[in-house]
């Protein structure tokens, strides 16, 4: 593009006021705009127009899709994650779905994200996974050919990553969650089967400090009420969280669950907590738990979908906050949601809320990365919230809100 050749600007005239002059300034970089639209890097999109309602936006994932079903941690000071799937084409356009290998690292949250040359050992998604300050750990997960029950932990090393081989979960199990607590990693929910109708309600723990010994996996209290699938984890070094999830009834029918239960690590027994003023299917997992003791679930839905795919309306704007001491669900603040812009796409620029996430702290912000946004459409966005302006949302208890979604 040839832009007509501009002459410096000249405030010489005295007759003018200082405001015209500023004024005839502004004018004219206003019309540069439609140029400026077209450059490269400079396009304006729906994200620059729209309000964040005060999150922030990192660089997206360097794919056009994104995924659902990743891991997330930080390691070396670096944001990493990966695996994930996501479809080719959205499901009624007879798409495919693809699992991912591929780890990407982000040093700095508007930096370029970097393709780890060490991808995952197998293309894969849907891990039990948490992260220690140190270490990633994966469990289980799903990858073409069904559920697996390998586990691994993903250190550092040098400018690069390494995984260490765990010893495997009893059996496989995809859509579970993890936490680490009392030196201990703890894997809850799941399934044995991508397409199965019956959440498991088994707790398997792993001593992180030897964890190929002869102990191996332990069996622990499982959880009180029903099976559930894509819940939500969380700890705060003592106890573990289980939060929200998908359950089934006898004849198989989707039961999205708003029940929180805790287990202390120390006499390994579940107590029931307040439930959430909703269900929450498939929020970001696992939670961080901020300061004062506050458990952040991000996104997630109420309720299954009834309608045709690609006319899904997204998932849970609002988010919630637990306040362990006062035993209290409470308003977080609103997730940004940016205009569809295709809906026979594979994937959506977003930002838009999320399920099938994985959440971690960096840097002071709570990010979330990609997602499923949409029935089968996948977003590269990644979305962060400063940790402690949590403060500024004391509000009370949430009024139950019905949000559609997928299972």
């Amino acid at each position: 593009m040839a832009f007509p050749r501009l002459e410096p600007m000249k405030f010489t005239d005295p007759s003018r006021p200082v405001w015209a002059k500023l004024a005839s300034a502004l004018l004219g970089v206003l019309a540069l705009a439609p140029l400026m639209a077209d450059l490269p890097g400079l396009r304006l999109s729906p994200q620059n127009k729209m309000n964040m309602n005060g999150w922030k936006l990192y660089t997206p994932l360097p794919d056009p899709v994104g995924f659902g079903g990743m891991f997330a941690g930080v390691l070396d000071g670096r944001l990493v994650t990966g695996g994930g799937a996501q479809w080719d084409k959205p499901i009624w356009r007879q798409g495919q779905k693809h699992f991912n290998d591929r780890v990407f690292t982000l040093s700095a949250p508007l930096a370029g994200w970097v393709v780890s040359s060490t991808p995952l050992p197998v293309k894969s998604g849907y891990f039990a996974s948490a992260s220690a300050p140190d270490a990633i750990y994966l469990a289980g997960g799903i990858d073409a050919a069904g559920c697996v029950s390998t586990a691994y932990e993903l250190k550092a090393n040098g400018g690069g990553l390494v995984y260490r081989r765990l010893p495997d979960l009893p059996h496989p199990l995809g859509y579970g969650v993890a936490a680490i607590a009392g030196g201990r990693l703890w894997v809850m929910g799941g399934a044995r089967e991508p397409a199965s109708t019956a959440a498991s309600s088994e707790v398997w723990s792993l001593g992180l400090s030897a964890p190929s010994g002869p102990e191996g996996w332990r069996r622990e209290e499982d959880i009180p009420g029903p099976g559930v699938i894509v819940a939500a984890a969380a700890s705060d070094g003592n106890e573990v969280y289980l939060i929200g999830g998908m359950a089934f009834d006898p004849a198989g029918k989707f039961e999205p669950s708003k029940r929180a239960y805790s287990l202390n690590v120390m006499d390994r027994k579940w107590r029931r907590l307040p439930d959430l003023p909703e269900p929450r299917v498939g929020a970001a997992s696992p939670c961080p738990v901020l300061a004062g003791n506050r458990i952040f679930v991000v996104s997630g839905y109420s309720e299954v979908f009834p309608g045709a795919p690609r006319d899904h309306p997204g998932f849970n704007r609002q988010t919630l906050y637990f306040d362990i001491g006062r035993q209290t669900w409470e308003r977080g603040p609103v997730l940004p949601a940016a205009p569809v812009p295709d809906r026979d796409a594979a994937g959506d620029p977003g930002p838009a809320p999320m399920i099938g996430a994985p959440c971690v702290v960096w840097q002071g912000c709570v990010v979330v990365v990609s997602g499923e946004v949409r029935a089968a459409v996948r977003s590269p966005a990644v979305v962060a919230w400063p940790a402690l302006n949590l403060d500024s949302f004391p509000a009370p208890a949430v009024a139950p809100r019905t949000v559609h979604g997928t299972p």
